[in-house]
């Protein structure tokens, strides 16, 4: 173990080490499955001190976490005994309306994004809670409530300043290291650490969508979910986005009290165009769909974008145990909505579920090849996030999402989104990457050979063959590795 007391040379951030009354703060991340203590927190102010950091890692063998918002479900943001990278200091946002741009450094959280954006009626389509970070949705390719109308996060990403495993600071973009700026794109955080996003800016002038939230019983699961996939089939405006859910109905005030803790399904569907009530198409297409649905609860409304994004984050707050497996469906068959129906009549805690949402829309007019992203056909991302406030729900919890996963399988398209993998996916590069692994392979040969970074859905060099985790890899990667 290297001297941890010493100075990181040419460091000129914050250097955190146990002992130290900040040390358990910082250390913790949003998943609390993960309760790790590494060696070394280096708090980054700049981008020369990543660089520091990662060379000081690599002369002492260290292994290398990457902290942004630390909401990695597999809990990559931190390690055991090892360093972290920790970005959560470079938060600063810079908007240029004009242009239509905004500069994000790497520890920047959703919420700092669109605040920024929003100042000046536009926005970056990005997540749907607000304490995520930036970097980790970005480079895992970018799902939420706008990707039909603006694409993915990343189809907005203009360039990326990277720190590489040697030190370098390269600007990445299209048409300069135009291959390290296509492995970005949903390649996740194998090749670098971001320090800066530059991303193009879209209008959102009424800053607020009309939003339709409706409970049904489980026993409605099979009208709902076929109007679902009849409604989006017909590939309907890219404004128009449906997601429904299989969980127990939470608290809210449009909902009976005698509902809530019950297992149904929760549909929001969302138009994010205009929301003049009475006068625009969303308002219309809503209040037609709430009729055809005839929930047992509802509510319509528009809802400031602002607040919309930050409705989650107090449920999904950090400090939860969390485990999730998700996939891709090209249709929601008969036969899924059986699964989706039986296993939703099993979820325990109260913040799981199995999340139906629906794609297509812009995220589909970007040619398959332009980004690392290799799902853009899929017509439904099918998640089951479980999340659990006691460690003696663990066993259940995990158990549920993995056989819930077992049963969607056969009906669904398969391949897996980077952000919501474990850590014990099988033939997970496969699964993430698709047809893009071989490409991001090479990639990954040419900037970081020796996969320093490697805490994360790992891409492993063309070079190298795979390496269990927990083993070092002969060419220094590292001697320790995050616990499972």
């Amino acid at each position: 173990m290297p001297d941890i007391t010493a100075v990181i040379p040419g460091f000129t951030g914050q250097v955190i080490t146990a002992g130290h009354d900040r040390y358990d703060e910082v250390r913790s991340i949003w998943n609390g499955m993960h309760d790790r203590r590494p060696a070394v927190i280096a708090r980054c102010g700049n981008t020369a001190d990543v660089a520091a950091a990662i060379a000081y890692a690599r002369h002492y063998d260290l292994v290398i976490a990457v902290r942004g918002g630390g909401h990695s479900l597999p809990g990559f943001s931190t390690c055991e005994g090892g360093l972290v990278v920790d970005l959560r200091p470079m938060n600063k946002v810079t908007v240029d309306p004009a242009a239509r741009v905004a500069t994000v450094q790497g520890g920047a959280l959703l919420g700092d994004l669109d605040r920024a954006a929003q100042d000046h009626g536009l926005v970056v389509p990005a997540g749907v809670i607000s304490h995520t970070g930036v970097a980790g949705l970005t480079l895992g390719g970018g799902v939420g409530r706008l990707m039909r109308r603006f694409g993915l996060t990343i189809d907005s990403l203009r360039s990326a300043e990277v720190v590489t495993a040697d030190g370098r600071v390269l600007r990445a973009e299209q048409d300069r290291h135009s291959d390290l700026f296509w492995a970005l794109r949903g390649g996740g955080g194998n090749f670098g650490v971001v320090t800066e996003f530059e991303f193009a800016l879209h209008e959102l002038p009424a800053r607020a969508l009309t939003v339709l939230s409706c409970y049904h019983d489980l026993a409605d699961a099979h009208r709902v979910l076929r109007l679902a996939e009849q409604v989006m089939s017909a590939e309907p405006a890219d404004e128009l986005l449906w997601t429904s859910f299989a969980r127990k109905a939470p608290p809210r005030p449009w909902l009976p009290a005698g509902l809530a803790g019950r297992p149904g399904i929760m549909s929001v569907i969302e138009w994010s165009g205009d929301q003049r009530p009475g006068q625009d198409d969303g308002h219309r297409l809503l209040s037609e769909l709430r009729a055809e649905l005839l929930p047992l609860a509802s509510d319509l409304g528009v809802v400031p974008f602002g607040q919309i994004q930050t409705e989650g984050d107090e449920f999904f707050g950090p400090g939860l145990l969390s485990y999730v497996k998700a996939t891709f469906a090209d249709e929601l068959t008969d036969e899924l909505i059986d699964v989706v129906s039986a296993r939703g009549a099993l979820i325990g805690s109260e913040v799981s579920q199995i999340e139906l949402l629906s794609m297509g829309g812009a995220i589909r007019r970007v040619p398959p090849d332009a980004t690392a992203f290799p799902h853009r056909t899929a017509s439904w991302l099918v998640n089951i996030p479980a999340s659990w406030r006691s460690a003696a729900q663990t066993e259940r919890e995990i158990g549920w999402v993995r056989d819930s996963y077992a049963a969607l399988t056969p009906y669904c398209r398969g391949g897996g989104y980077v952000n919501f993998m474990d850590r014990d996916e099988q033939a997970g590069e496969q699964a993430a990457y698709g047809p893009t692994l071989r490409r991001l392979q090479a990639v990954k040969a040419d900037y970081d050979p020796d996969n320093v970074f490697r805490l994360n859905q790992n891409i492993t060099p063309l070079s190298q063959d795979a390496v269990p985790d927990g083993q070092v890899t002969p060419s220094g990667g590292g001697r320790q590795v995050a616990a499972s």
